[in-house]
């Protein structure tokens, strides 16, 4: 389990360090976004300390930045060291008596500091900066950045005992239902074009809109004094065309480098392939109330939205797991059926969260004879990532391109860490979501990207220049064996092999990701000095339909600084250290053995050269002090101690969702919106916005008999059915999009019933004479397709599509393959939709 906050040890008791108040600067540049962490401490007690606390970033921060200042008098500001010596010279510091600050990473998502020889009623304040990449969220065609702020435990025991000549001290967790310090936040938006909305799904916040007139430019701020960090803080951002390709270079002066940053939100289509689709359903206890509500809601709308040819399993795992079925099955209207039942009826019932055996048998139990992809459904937190990574990795190769893992990581507090690494393994991409937003739209783009054959063959052309490879000098340490004074046997000497590790293009990461529609891309390449990029960085790869090709023109404009270079140099190490690095990929390195010695090197320099910290660097700072100031600590080692924590509030599952406020700075006059339009933000001075708590009916008050009922198919069937003032209003909700596609089979088709015509507020057959359909199932189908298509499409068109396409191929099938004959049909079906919704 996990420790965070700070501690100190006296004696043989602990006690607390006050945290005072924590704040928060960020800085959102489009995709990009630098943060600075501020906490203050103060040593409240009457004798020298030496105090230690830990805290969680997103698994992807490059952390390049750590300050520290004492008594707001002076400065001291860390330089990165191998991780043994960083801790080395840490210990000597404090024995000698001068202040000392170590900030070393335990976890990718974890890090600890030490602060060493804090005198009595000194005041310490922590500055750590960060740099990451903003996710895209699908379900809002948005950039989303998170500062995790949670406390979760983390499952199982961990087998974290060795430091590695590191200070990190064993793993522990404590909580306390009580915080007595603050958090302040201040994020700055700058966007290259105009800012359509901002939310946060997570917290109240203040948003302050069109800074000096510049609609391009906004600044957050939390509309509360909060005194607790119980879940990450969310914020969502829709700019027009961050979703484009783009293509940029900047040049750090320090290592006279340029490093050039690809990314972009494809879309494009391609033909389908039948697959086999395994759900993973996370129903451990923690996924009680609102998650387990999600995942049920959603694993029915996937349900709904299989493809007729596929084959399926559902699979629900806490510290048991079983499957719906023995092996998958196909889809047919009784496995549907069975299944949707299954889903309707799942609970948050299954204990702890044990994620490794339940995916082990999901792959061993997949089919042989075509693509298998795994959907991973959790909010969990677990110990054992790295074994759960290594298992998809071997996985994965045995079945080469017919492997794919997709992750949604579920809730307020979700291990990033967790949900990112299964995804890049398992060669898919990963969605997060809070208690309080929708999912749908997200796995439904995961599902439509999973029944397509994956892109190979991926390839980037950074650079015109030609460049020659050159062979190493580097090899691998060997240890020759012992001689005995008395044998005349030769023991062949062990071989020796060359390692390719000079490359003028690093690319990071250095196999190309996978593309997906709608998951963001993004490539880094560090060119070494004096290597020019292309004017066009051009994409190529091949898909089952055919090549591909892309050609992104490099913006004009060389960005300075080392930002870009430090995102690279952080996906370098992560490549190293999950064994996907030139390094290990390299065809000229193809069948040759690393060295543990050599990783380490390799990930010390790029720490070094790039000012991070990582599994082998740490950042170390030292405040030496005159003799008349040399603490007279009594630092305790080697001596089994108890610790406590700075109080920190265990984790909320249930929250409550908050919708938008816009509140004009003049006139103090509130409205209610959810998304603020782009025409209107245009025309504004200067706005505040301020969420509020307020419980949407869309999602968290749908009828249990409308989301529960059974899926009965004759005239008699009891399916209940809204009002047709509530089936055809506008914006429709959601839980109206569930309750009509209960009306859908398996396959796609409508079958006539009384409860499918009282929707339309009619009685039979008869009553819809009018438009010219004689033909009572066809009469069915293309009234669904036209409610679906006026109604449902302007709000949830990507979370009915699927459904929507199958019913148009089983209309196709009902006129004999004529799709002419099939669209003029529908279009007479629309008319009298179109006159239904008017009237």
């Amino acid at each position: 389990m996990q420790l965070y906050g700070l501690i100190f040890v006296i004696e043989d008791s602990s006690c607390p360090v006050p945290l005072q108040n924590v704040s928060v600067e960020a800085n959102i540049v489009d995709m990009i976004a630098e943060t600075t962490v501020c906490q203050t401490y103060k040593n409240v007690e009457q004798n020298t300390i030496e105090a230690i606390y830990k805290f969680p970033l997103h698994e992807a921060a490059a952390v390049c930045g750590f300050e520290a200042e004492i008594d707001g008098k002076r400065k001291v500001k860390g330089v990165v060291k191998e991780a043994k010596q960083a801790a080395k010279e840490y210990d000597e510091a404090i024995q000698q008596g001068h202040g000392a600050y170590l900030l070393e990473e335990q976890h990718p998502d974890i890090f600890q500091c030490s602060i060493g020889n804090i005198t009595a009623g000194q005041t310490v304040v922590i500055r750590i900066t960060y740099v990451t990449e903003l996710k895209h969220d699908a379900e809002t065609e948005s950039i989303r950045f998170v500062f995790p702020t949670a406390i979760a435990p983390r499952y199982g025991s961990s087998d974290y005992t060795a430091n590695d000549g590191k200070k990190l001290i064993p793993d522990k967790m404590t909580y306390s239902d009580k915080t007595d310090y603050y958090l302040k936040l201040d994020i700055t938006c700058r966007m290259t074009s105009v800012i359509q909305s901002i939310e946060s799904p997570s917290h109240h916040i203040s948003i302050e809109l069109n800074i000096d007139g510049n609609p391009n430019v906004s600044k957050i701020t939390l509309a509360e004094q909060i005194t607790h960090l119980e879940k990450d803080l969310i914020l969502v951002v829709k700019s027009l065309g961050l979703d484009q390709p783009r293509a940029f270079v900047e040049y750090d002066s320090k290592t006279e480098t340029n490093c050039v940053m690809l990314t972009l939100v494809p879309k494009f289509a391609i033909n389908e392939i039948m697959s086999e689709l395994i759900f993973v359903i996370d129903r451990s206890g923690s996924m009680q109330g609102g998650p387990i509500k999600k995942a049920s809601e959603t694993l029915q709308l996937l349900l709904r939205s299989l493809p007729e040819d596929c084959l399926f399993n559902v699979v629900s795992f806490g510290s048991r797991f079983d499957s719906l079925f023995t092996k998958s099955q196909p889809y047919s209207e009784e496995s549907f059926s069975k299944a949707l039942k299954h889903a309707q009826e799942m609970d948050a019932n299954y204990g702890g969260t044990e994620i490794y055996n339940p995916l082990k048998w999901a792959f061993e139990n997949s089919r042989n004879n075509m693509p298998t992809s795994i959907f991973l459904l959790t909010d969990g937190q677990v110990c054992n990532v790295d074994q759960i990574v290594e298992l998809i990795k071997s996985s994965e190769e045995k079945k080469k391109d017919d492997l794919r893992l997709f992750s949604i990581g579920i809730g307020d507090s979700v291990s990033h860490h967790l949900v990112e690494s299964v995804s890049r393994a398992g060669k898919g991409y990963s969605q997060f979501v809070t208690n309080n937003e929708r999912m749908d739209k997200k796995i439904l783009g995961m599902l439509k990207n999973a029944i397509k054959p994956p892109i190979k063959d991926y390839n980037i052309t950074w650079t015109n220049q030609i460049l020659e490879d050159v062979l190493p000098i580097e090899t691998n340490t060997v240890n020759r064996p012992t001689i005995s004074f008395f044998s005349d046997n030769i023991t062949p000497l062990p071989t020796i092999q060359n390692i390719f590790m000079d490359i003028k293009i690093q690319q990071a990461p250095f196999l190309i990701p996978p593309i997906y529609p709608g998951a963001r891309f993004i490539v880094y390449c560090i060119l070494e000095k004096g290597v020019e990029p292309c004017k066009e960085i051009v994409l190529s790869a091949i898909s089952q339909d055919g090549p591909m090709n892309l050609s992104i023109p490099l913006d004009p404009v060389t960005l300075r600084g080392s930002k870009i270079h430090t995102l690279a140099a952080r996906k370098l190490i992560q490549d190293i250290e999950e064994g996907t690095s030139f390094i290990h990929k390299h065809p000229r390195n193809k069948g040759k053995k690393f060295s543990d010695s050599l990783i380490c090197k390799e990930i010390v320099k790029l720490g070094v050269t790039y000012n991070l910290a990582s599994r082998y660097t740490s950042f170390l700072a030292i405040d030496e002090r005159g003799s008349g100031f040399v603490s007279e600590a009594k630092i305790l080692s080697g001596q089994r101690i108890d610790q406590r924590i700075v109080p920190v509030s265990a984790v909320s599952y249930k929250s409550l969702p908050r919708s938008l406020n816009i509140v004009s700075k003049k006139s103090k006059k509130k409205s209610r919106s959810s998304v603020m339009k782009s025409k209107s933000l245009s025309r504004m001075a200067s706005y505040s916005i301020v969420t509020e708590p307020e419980v949407s009916s869309e999602i968290y008050n749908l009828k249990s008999d409308v989301l529960i009922e059974s899926i009965e198919r004759s005239k008699d069937s009891p399916t209940s059915v809204l009002p047709a003032a509530s089936a055809k209003s506008k914006p429709p909700k959601i839980e109206t999009l569930y309750s009509f596609l209960n009306f859908q089979s398996f396959d796609g088709s409508i079958l006539p019933s009384s409860k499918f015509y009282s929707w339309f507020g009619k009685n039979n057959f008869k009553d819809f004479q009018v438009i010219g359909i004689e033909n009572e199932k066809v009469l069915c189908l293309t009234l669904a397709l036209a409610y679906l298509e006026i109604i449902m499409f302007e709000t949830f068109k990507d979370e009915c599509e699927m459904c929507y396409e199958k019913a148009k191929k089983v209309l196709e099938k009902e006129v004999g393959g004529d799709e002419q004959k099939a669209n003029e049909i529908l279009e007479k079906a629309k008319k009298w939709v179109k006159k239904w919704v008017d009237e």
